[in-house]
């Protein structure tokens, strides 16, 4: 006997599930990047409010021009790095967007697949049911006129 249409069908919905695993997965690394991303530049924040209040509490007390050269050089080279690090948040974010796309086609491809395979399925069982019906009626016209 031939495969039925929604078993055919089958074969192709594990294929789109295979594919939607997999951006699943990709897309949680993403977020994962992402959140990795993003609480290494709220560590360089913090540490900078840091770095600025004991240059506050230096200068407070007084300082020497090469001390607060020094404060100063380090503060650019803090807020040069908060800088790249915002960049590549921003980086991750689109990154993390894409990938959440991308997922989300491929689950909407899976279930485009459940839907016709559901379809494919009721057409199947009512096809099926017709043809008990009429085999059924056919052993109650024999028996009849058998009688």
């Amino acid at each position: 006997m031939s495969q039925k249409k929604s078993e055919r069908w089958q074969t192709l919905r594990k294929i789109a599930d295979q594919f939607e695993q997999q951006a699943a997965q990709s897309l949680g690394r993403s977020n994962g990047n992402l959140h990795q991303q993003q609480q290494r530049l709220e560590e360089l924040l913090q540490y900078r409010e840091e770095y600025n209040r004991q240059f506050q509490q230096t200068g407070a007390r007084g300082m020497d021009g090469a001390t607060l050269q020094s404060f100063q050089k380090f503060l650019i080279q803090l807020d040069q790095a908060i800088a790249q690090q915002r960049q590549t948040v921003a980086a991750a974010e689109r990154d993390c967007d894409d990938k959440r796309h991308t997922w989300q086609d491929k689950h909407k491809t899976t279930r485009i697949y459940d839907k016709t395979i559901e379809r494919f399925v009721a057409q199947e069982q009512h096809t099926e049911s017709r043809k008990e019906q009429h085999e059924s009626d056919d052993r109650v016209k024999r028996h009849s006129a058998d009688d």
